[in-house]
């Protein structure tokens, strides 16, 4: 068996292997620029970036040329495949694959119970079509336990969000650089890292008014120095002391906005009264930094007329990463600069900004350590997926023992490589959904293969402007290869799911209404009361999984593909949740319309924008209060009581010291103009454009530990040791080095041996380093000692 492009769960439309000035997008990491392609014999023949597009609006970087390398690789999975006895891989059909999954997930869930069954991953970059099925799926089997890559980075914004502002999961609070008069950029180098809106405009607009501040806090020095006002080269692993002292700063020489915080915050009092016995001498000591840095950082963040704060994975992947991400919420508070143009403000999403009825409820936890789940992006609880292998390996009776692994790769991307490989070991399924037989497949029960990216349905919904709401339905614009037998997620997950038995029969007067739903809104509108009704009847503590995959059985068909059934059903929760929000983009002639004729016309402009479209806008005066804080007096919880613990820790807890038998601190994963995560499979995208996976150091180091640009050094830390290549750079301060993310593939080389590209750092990393709040790694502070060879 194999399919084509026109399976009807592919999509309805052909798929042309010979096209001009197709509008899709780049999938190398989160910021999704928009590009136009020429498609020549099936495969992408050239790329140039879309002005049309209205996030990107023209920008791409030298990364983009890569997408021509992800179709074509060895390690390409074109049908299913189930492990034999003797660890080799045979091909099985389909209907087989899916009946034995389902099976043997439910033959674990009636032994052990839900908490045995997990997912780790889910959409990996550009794949999050099929998310809102799987989710389902997990849900429908009783699962709380979802393993995120977005949580070993981000959970803990949300967290913070939820207990300072009572902000929907959804949104995400990030800077409003372009039009910020002073920007505190920390952690992060977004002209490599291409974060939040693109860095161009910002630069340009900085550079145009002299007026306009930019200061780098970062051990290196970025590309982003270049034309700082200052750069603050702090000792690695100190930002919550450096950001405890700019706070402290501010109280202590009252640089506060006292009328606005009496106006829009609660509990500034007992903060202030915290930050105001904090040594300021004693952080600057910390971070090796100068007391001068500090205080006029302070003085000048707070006098300025709008000032934000900027945060990437340095400053994520850090100590006291929850602590830090709280730091920045207060002192963007306290100087009056939250929810407004120029400052931080809440970056909106295709998915409606709904407050959760139970998000004050007590979260799932971990089993082994108590470590709870944050809702982040989506109404599931999602946790680290740092804290997985040992909810496998603890003795727990309700310990995980089946794994579900979607388009990520945890052998080579998750904290502790080693820990990984006896987790693995120990599970009774693993069964991995990727189109390339990457690391962790390898060692999987059953492997399941997607289209490639470009050859399905898929959008990109990343929050990346402000106020605007933009969507982009990215269509297929590659054929399938002859002979490929392969499966979009939404359709394996629903299939699975039926397969199961957990959600039943569809209701014959649902499938009656599907085709209607699917043409007029009158139709939308009985299709969704119908469904609600029959799904209030089920009594299901929690309707949405039913509803979703009865969308996706009785509408999902007369869309253009039923992977996009999601598009639909947000269209519509869009005009229902959310209508001032809408109508600002749609105007006011839409006012009298009912919800679903305005839902409608969300789903009809993303349809006929495949450069995607502004399908709606916040108000920039009005929406901070109306529409996204949910406290009902609005006012800012400046104190929860949890931060106030952590932030007492880590000014008690004096990490600057370095450790005499591994004194230099390692950042693992580091993006560079030349990684992609791992997203590309194919070595050639970077022949001739020098060395790549390398370990930067300072000149200082290197010279006193006898090492020379080029040679080869021993890299080692409490879980391991790695022989890499050393790289002598004079932009690494002493006492600090750092590694590329996306490195150590294992590969068949020409000759059919097995070939390892670079060094995977996590080979280097523990799982018990990490944030004790969220369970966050502290990627980018590990202590290291490295010897020359």
């Amino acid at each position: 068996m194999s399919t084509s492009s026109n399976d009807p769960w592919i999509s309805k439309s052909p798929v042309a292997a010979e096209a001009k000035d197709l509008a899709t997008h780049c999938v190398l990491c989160a910021h999704d620029c928009g590009i136009r392609i020429d498609v020549s014999g099936g495969d992408i023949a050239a790329v140039r970036p879309d002005k049309s597009n209205p996030f990107s609006r023209g920008h791409i970087c030298n990364k983009v040329g890569g997408i021509t390398f992800l179709k074509d690789h060895p390690e390409r999975v074109r049908h299913p495949m189930r492990k034999r006895d003797d660890g080799t891989f045979e091909r099985i059909s389909w209907e087989q694959a899916i009946a034995e999954i389902a099976s043997k997930l439910r033959d674990i869930h009636d032994a052990h119970g839900p908490r045995a069954l997990a997912l780790a991953g889910m959409g990996g970059q550009a794949n999050h079509m099929g998310g809102g099925n799987l989710l389902a799926l997990y849900e429908f089997l009783g699962s709380k336990r979802w393993f995120c890559a977005y949580a070993q980075e981000k959970t803990q914004h949300h967290l913070i969000e939820q207990w300072m502002f009572d902000a929907p999961c959804t949104m995400m609070f990030m800077s409003d650089g372009l039009r910020a008069g002073y920007i505190i950029e920390i952690g992060t180098n977004p002209r490599v890292s291409n974060l939040t809106r693109n860095h161009g405009e910002v630069d340009r607009a900085f550079r145009a008014d002299p007026s306009r501040k930019r200061v780098v806090i970062d051990p290196r020095v970025t590309d982003g120095c270049k034309g700082a006002h200052r750069h603050i080269q702090l000792r690695p692993g100190s930002d919550a002391y450096l950001l405890a002292a700019i706070a402290a700063t501010m109280v202590q020489r009252d640089l506060l906005d006292r009328e606005w915080l009496e106006a829009n915050t609660e509990g500034f009092e007992r903060i202030e009264a915290m930050l105001g016995e904090v040594d300021i001498e004693e952080m600057a000591r910390r971070c090796d930094v100068e007391v001068s840095a500090i205080t006029e950082t302070a003085a000048e963040f707070a006098a300025a007329p709008a000032a934000a704060i900027e945060q990437g994975l340095g400053a994520e992947h850090c100590w006291f990463s929850t602590c830090v991400s709280y730091l920045i919420r207060l002192i963007v508070s306290m100087t009056g600069n939250a929810g407004k143009a120029g400052g931080n403000v809440f970056y909106g999403s295709f998915g409606p900004a709904m407050a959760m009825p139970d998000r004050w409820d007590e979260p799932p936890r971990t089993v082994a350590a108590g470590v709870r789940g944050i809702r982040a992006l989506a109404p599931y609880h999602m946790f680290s997926p740092t804290l997985l292998p040992e909810e496998i390996l603890c003795d727990h009776p309700e310990r995980i023992r089946a794994l579900h692994c979607d388009t990520s790769n945890p052998m080579l991307n998750y904290q502790d490589t080693a820990r990984w490989r006896e987790a693995v070991e120990r599970l009774e399924l693993l069964v991995v959904v990727d189109n390339s037989f990457t690391e962790t497949a390898r060692l999987a029960d059953y492997v399941l293969p997607p289209p490639m990216q470009y050859q399905k349905w898929e959008y990109v919904d990343f929050g990346r402007r402000w106020p605007e709401i933009i969507f982009q339905l990215r269509r297929p614009v590659l054929p399938l290869d002859p002979g490929d037998d392969v499966m979009p997620e939404s359709e394996i997950y629903q299939r699975i799911a039926k397969e199961t038995g957990f959600y039943g029969e569809v209701p014959a007067e649902l499938f009656a209404l599907g085709k209607a739903a699917a043409q007029s809104a009158d139709g939308a509108a009985m299709f969704m009361m119908t469904a609600q009704d029959l799904a209030a009847k089920t009594g299901d503590a929690n309707p949405v999984p039913r509803l979703v995959f009865w969308a996706h059985e009785c509408l999902g068909p007369h869309l253009d593909s039923p992977a996009i059934t999601p598009v639909w059903l947000f269209s519509m929760l869009n005009a229902l949740t959310r209508p001032a929000t809408v109508l600002r983009t749609l105007g006011d002639e839409w006012a009298a319309k009912s919800p679903f004729e305005i839902g409608f016309e969300i789903y009809r402009r993303i349809l006929d924008h495949p450069e995607g479209v502004e399908i709606a806008r916040y108000d920039e005066e009005t929406s901070w209060h109306d529409e996204i804080m949910g406290w009902e007096d609005k006012r800012i919880r400046l104190a929860p009581g949890e931060m106030m613990d952590e932030l007492r820790r880590a000014i008690a807890t004096d990490l600057s010291a370095p450790d005499p038998d591994y004194p230099i601190i390692l950042a693992t994963g580091v993006r560079t103009r030349w990684t992609a995560n791992t997203i590309i499979r194919n070595q050639a995208w970077r022949k001739g454009s020098g060395r790549h996976c390398t370990l930067h150091m300072s000149p200082a180091d290197a010279k006193g530990l006898g090492i020379g640009d080029g040679s080869t050094v021993s890299l080692s830390t409490t879980r391991g040791s790695l022989q890499v290549e050393a790289e002598v750079d004079g932009r690494v301060r002493p006492g600090y080095a750092w590694l590329p993310n996306g490195f150590g593939m294992v590969q068949a080389s020409a000759d059919g041996r097995e070939e390892v590209h670079g060094v995977n750092a996590n080979e280097l990393t523990d799982i018990a380093d990490r944030d004790p709040i969220t369970g966050c790694p502290h990627k980018k502070n590990v202590r290291c000692r490295i010897e020359a060879l």
